[in-house]
């Protein structure tokens, strides 16, 4: 049936299939909020997961007293590109292709899509939640955009955000965090995909050409309305650093693979808004999972089994 609600009991009551479409800093009380009402008849989906987003809502359910877990996943990005326009109306100007999606445990990520594609026929299953959480192209793209065009948001300077912000120098420090990303791919169970071609597989039948992220976006036709934010307080930098940046670090990191390029842009992210994105970022250390080894973290994601963490 059809019903627009702000009980929470009342909105989940029978549900069978649960979006959570919410910024990432609001994941952990939405999970509270919803512990109560769900159980292991119910499938949610977090859309997006950014790193880490089903693992915490998993844990946050439980220390909440939810006893029989619904099946969790989570896409890599939104699945679509819209706008808020007032308190009534959304402005959807694209729909994703070929979206990324894995549960937490992969092992149930099957069995989920078969209850989604449904409703959503073009997601694409992903190994497991720490592909989905290092494939959102967002904190990518966002984050440089919004740190080398500071006097532009300062200024409240109408501009398009990836038509006409998206230069080639801002592409070229796009590029150097693509390839610190893509050097995980040397810890074992990892294969990320470069992201020029998940973003060529979500809207090339939109009209998105090239062959860098800066051509990708800069010819997208959907980008046409999309403007810089007038604003440094902005999830641009509040979601996209400490959920996707300050994690991907953390991985880095951990593992030993190259990270420079990726801490600078956070530091002076840091120095330029004078916040500590650092302090409560949802890194593999606020995860509990920053001593687990490659493999151990591996088991975790796949089979939902904690390794030994000495």
């Amino acid at each position: 049936f059809d019903n627009i609600t702000t009980d929470i009991e009342e909105a989940l009551h029978e549900a069978e299939l649960i979006f959570v479409v919410v910024a990432a800093f609001l994941q952990e009380e939405i999970a509270r909020t919803c512990a109560p009402f769900v159980h292991d008849r119910q499938t949610i989906i977090l859309t997006p997961g950014n790193f880490g987003g089903s693992i915490q809502f998993s844990t946050e359910l439980q220390r909440a007293g939810c006893n029989t877990l619904p099946k969790i996943g989570e896409t890599e990005c939104m699945m679509y590109a819209c706008r808020k326009k007032d308190p009534t109306t959304i402005w959807i100007r694209g729909y994703k292709h070929h979206l990324g999606f894995a549960a937490f445990p992969a092992k149930d990520t099957d069995a989920m899509l078969t209850t989604i594609q449904p409703i959503y026929p073009t997601y694409v299953p992903r190994k497991h939640v720490l592909e989905t959480g290092l494939s959102n192209p967002n904190p990518f793209v966002h984050v440089p955009l919004m740190l080398f065009n500071l006097s532009n948001i300062e200024n409240a300077v109408d501009i398009l955000m990836y038509h006409t912000a998206f230069t080639e120098s801002v592409g070229s420090i796009v590029a150097a965090l693509e390839a610190e990303r893509l050097s995980l791919n040397a810890v074992e169970g990892l294969k990320l995909l470069p992201m020029t071609k998940i973003v060529q597989g979500y809207y090339a039948y939109q009209g998105a050409r090239g062959e860098t992220l800066c051509e990708l976006h800069r010819s997208n036709p959907i980008f046409s309305w999309t403007y810089l934010p007038k604003t440094l307080q902005h999830r641009y930098f509040r979601e996209d650093i400490p959920y996707g940046l300050v994690p991907l670090y953390s991985c880095a990191k951990r593992f030993g693979t190259p990270h420079s390029a990726i801490q600078a842009l956070i530091d002076l992210s840091c120095v330029a808004t004078q916040t500590n994105y650092y302090e409560n970022a949802r890194d593999l250390r606020r995860l509990g999972l920053g001593t687990y080894s490659a493999a151990q973290l591996l088991r975790f994601v796949v089979d939902g089994l904690p390794g030994s963490q000495k």
